[in-house]
């Protein structure tokens, strides 16, 4: 890829953060692996535990990509938007990429469920703590594809209630 320079090292890790991203948009957490980086980037697999140790520390490569990427999907303008806008976003498959790696988190003690702690955080912020457990219960019943009625349900909250 590069030379070994510190220009070449810092392009390298760029390529691998970059790889991991696209890779867990495409296909999900569970296919960002060693083997699956360095089959897109060329690198031999010694080399890339260099920059991403172990699997944990490749979340490092997520920079708050993901959860940009989730709250631009999202209009917040009222909470009926911010449902429908969030069950729309329900049908890509990169958004419920975002969303298994998030449930996902809180069965590991790691930098990955502090992350996620953090984002959830950070949602509650953004649009309240009601309506983004609303929106959580909504997901796992998608992902479950148990049949909700989406249209039903604390329709009455609002962003500042939590």
């Amino acid at each position: 890829m590069a030379k070994n320079t510190k220009e070449g090292a810092q392009q390298t890790e760029a390529a691998i953060y970059q790889t991991i991203i696209d890779i867990f948009m495409e296909q999900g957490w569970d296919a960002v692996t060693y083997g699956s980086i360095a089959k897109r980037t060329g690198l031999s697999r010694s080399g890339i535990q260099r920059v991403v140790p172990t699997k944990e520390s490749m979340t490092g490569a997520f920079q708050g990509q993901v959860f940009h990427y989730v709250v631009g999907l999202i209009d917040s303008t009222s909470h009926q938007t911010i449902k429908s806008t969030w069950c729309t976003a329900l049908q890509e498959a990169k958004f419920i990429h975002c969303i298994k790696y998030f449930l996902g988190a809180t069965g590991v003690d790691s930098s990955g469920k502090e992350k996620a702690a953090a984002a959830l955080e950070k949602l509650f912020d953004l649009y309240g703590q009601s309506i983004v457990i609303e929106l959580l219960g909504l997901s796992v019943a998608h992902l479950l594809e148990v049949n909700v009625d989406w249209n039903e349900s604390s329709s009455g909250l609002n962003k500042d209630e939590g």
